[in-house]
């Protein structure tokens, strides 16, 4: 069982539950007491209201002009400031914004693009934790998380032209704007990278007419939205140099390595320190 926390709360409810009841009973009725209690704080109404207020993760670089637009109303991005469910990110021409999700994934959004981070939900493996975003244009390079490497298919990016699934790598996304009518600049990039681990996942394409796996690094597929994915390709170094922005190139092209990542996930509610009983003094006037 794995449960990300992003609150010191539920731990501390571990905690002195644990302290409570270390002295009265057994390790296996406290292990259920503690596990029923954290399920109804889980599943409480104010639990998932104070969920859904909870951030998804945070800017941690930006370069040039970066707008959120959130509940409606646009404001200016920050490095360090945090990001939400429903956020929408627009970056003007020359623009980067590097963002650090709570599942310790990366995500890079180039110049003239926008995305609407659709929903971002971190639990017990059990509630399906999703993390889905809409791209509407621009280039965007993923580099996993927990969540894609624990619930495979649960990391999606819905394009206009179909849906790029991420199982466990790093991958490139480029969206051409769609409105041109113009059916060959209307299409949608999927490319397969290689992870700062050297791990190469494996991405599922796909759309009403159907579904293609990229499982090969550097191997791309092109999705147009009246048309079957097609099977994947090789993608060369100077094709792909043309398909990136500069500000892009770091994280697509050298070894790069991802900061910190916001938290850390705890395993197991009983993967704590061991408990220390206090001492019990039977007469309090042997010490001072």
């Amino acid at each position: 069982m794995i449960l990300f926390v992003d609150t010191l709360f539920i731990r501390s409810v571990i905690y002195r539950l644990r302290r409570f009841f270390h002295s009265n009973i057994g390790n296996y009725q406290m292990k259920y007491i503690i596990s029923l209690v954290v399920l109804l704080l889980l599943t409480s109404p104010d639990c998932w209201a104070m969920r859904k207020k909870n951030p998804a993760g945070r800017i941690s670089r930006l370069e040039g002009s970066v707008v959120i637009v959130r509940e409606g109303k646009e404001q200016p991005a920050l490095a360090n400031v945090q990001i939400f469910q429903s956020d929408e990110i627009k970056t003007g021409p020359d623009s980067l914004v590097e963002f650090t999700f709570l599942d310790g994934s990366n995500l890079h959004q180039g110049p003239d693009s926008k995305l609407v981070l659709s929903r971002f939900l971190l639990g017990l493996v059990e509630d399906n934790p999703r993390f889905i975003c809409r791209i509407l244009k621009g280039v965007f390079v993923y580099i996993s998380g927990t969540i894609s490497k624990f619930q495979p298919g649960a990391v999606k990016f819905e394009t206009p032209d179909g849906t790029v699934a991420v199982r466990g790598t790093k991958l490139l996304i480029r969206v051409m704007e769609h409105g041109s009518k113009q059916r060959d600049s209307e299409k949608t990039i999927v490319v397969l990278l290689k992870d700062p681990n050297g791990v190469v996942g494996q991405v599922t394409v796909s759309n009403r007419f159907g579904q293609k796996l990229i499982v090969k690094e550097k191997h791309s597929i092109t999705v147009y939205r009246d048309t079957p994915p097609p099977a994947q390709v090789f993608m060369n170094r100077n094709t792909m140099e043309q398909l990136v922005p500069v500000l892009l190139h770091p994280p697509v092209f050298e070894d790069y390595t991802p900061g910190l990542p916001y938290t850390e996930p705890v395993k197991s509610l009983f993967e704590l320190d061991p408990i220390v009983p206090e001492p019990i003094f039977n007469n309090p006037t042997t010490y001072r």
